[in-house]
């Protein structure tokens, strides 16, 4: 009997394994020029990391995260997120007695035990930024501002910001009971999953996607009336700044995050491409987790995007970066397949990627497999060029060929591929 993947598990290969390369790439690139450098956590943490940092009452603790009691008899969880493991390697290591302010990026697995769906799968992959240790509201304009370029460099135009102001864990416990008791006289329009956020989370009806709840929520009391002039003016400047770094954005009122630590600004980016679950990206500032994890009152911002769905929003690549630069060689005979293994090698260390059929099939086989693998040139080897020092040289992508000198091979392929 075949073992099959568990389910909401997926294999990575072909046109989705060369978007996720191209992903972690760029994310490299571009977040490094924003100053961040790469954090890597476990994928395994003691379950009380996360429910501390994510509430008890979340979705995720509650219902989600996977866990189970190790051999030492540890309670410990497969990681549903990335921001908490940043802020315990954060204090863990340090880095807040270390360094005034520190930024951090990360890509990788999570987890989480819930219906599998387009783009949302239980072991689903995320790359994230975090800014700890930092309360400027330009910190925030600059998280968001890094995410938007992501996704310009990455092809993923059509996007769009959403912003909105949750405000201090104190000027929340007001607006909670208010808004408590508003949604309690319209129960009989709720959805079931609303009726149980009512009792463990009421910030949550402001963004289910049901069309009755969405409707009693259009009329609810919004935030900004329980606000204090420091948070109003916290969120005026990191609008501010988005404007001066020419980020569009749009305020959504009813827009708040199911992670019990986010204050201040949130922020979701969404995609056409999503349908009705449309976020791709989503983060905020969450000013308190420090602090609650034993450090000192620090300011701290991120974000955290999906790549399962990032991918459903990104054109398929037709080729990998390293088919576009790489040689096949296509030999004919004994002597010539040991040449051509030797160049392979040689090709190899000066840093160009190279392939070639070990089953010594025939030329026209071989010439099949170049063309299967996109390779930008083919070198053919056989006794006639072996004799004259003379290879062909062949440019899969126009179909023209030359002869060579094969003692310069090496050398005029890298310059070819502008290899070093």
């Amino acid at each position: 009997m075949k073992i099959q993947r568990l389910r909401g598990m997926h294999d990575l290969y072909g046109a989705d394994a060369l978007k996720f390369e191209r992903m972690e790439r760029v994310a490299r690139g571009v977040f490094a020029r924003f100053g961040f450098e790469e954090l890597r956590t476990p994928l395994l943490e003691d379950k009380e990391l996360f429910s501390r940092a994510l509430g008890t009452d979340t979705d995720v603790v509650q219902k989600e995260m996977y866990e189970f009691t190790d051999r030492s008899k540890v309670r410990v969880a497969m990681r549903p997120e990335g921001t908490a493991g940043v802020v315990r390697a954060y204090l863990e290591n340090e880095f807040d007695k270390r360094e005034g302010l520190s930024k951090f990026y990360y890509m990788g697995a999570m987890f989480r035990s819930e219906r599998p769906q387009a783009g949302r799968l239980r072991q689903f992959h995320q790359i994230g930024v975090e800014q700890l240790g930092i309360d400027s509201p330009y910190a925030d304009a600059e998280t968001i501002h890094a995410l938007t370029v992501f996704l310009d460099e990455i092809g993923a135009s059509g996007y769009k910001v959403k912003l909105n102001n949750l405000g201090t864990f104190e000027e929340r416990k007001e607006y909670r009971t208010e808004l408590a008791g508003y949604f309690t006289r319209h129960k009989d329009k709720l959805c079931e999953d609303c009726l149980e956020r009512l009792e463990r989370n009421v910030f949550r009806l402001l963004d289910c996607k049901v069309q009755s709840c969405r409707e009693v929520a259009k009329d609810s009391p919004p935030i900004k009336n329980y606000l204090m002039p420091a948070s109003r003016t916290h969120y005026d400047k990191v609008r501010k700044g988005l404007q001066d770094l020419g980020v569009a954005h749009t305020e959504d009122p009813f827009m708040v995050r199911g992670l019990d630590y986010y204050t201040l600004t949130v922020f979701e980016l969404t995609h056409p491409k999503l349908g009705a679950q449309d976020a791709v990206a989503a983060g905020g500032r969450y000013d308190s987790l420090i602090a609650a994890f034993g450090g000192p009152p620090s300011g701290a911002v991120g974000f955290a995007l999906g790549m399962e769905r990032l991918a459903m929003c990104m054109e398929a690549p037709q080729v990998s970066d390293v088919s576009e630069n790489s040689v096949f060689i296509v030999t004919l005979g004994e002597e010539a397949f040991t040449a051509g293994f030797k160049l392979m090698s040689q090709l190899r260390a000066s840093g160009v990627c190279a392939s070639m059929d070990l089953s010594s099939k025939s030329m026209k086989s071989q010439m099949r497999l170049a063309d299967r693998t996109q390779s930008a040139f083919s070198i053919i080897l056989g006794e006639n060029e072996l004799n004259s020092g003379r290879w062909v040289l062949k440019n899969m992508k126009v179909g023209s060929q030359e002869t060579i000198d094969g003692a310069d091979c090496v050398s005029l392929l890298q310059k070819r591929l502008g290899k070093r």
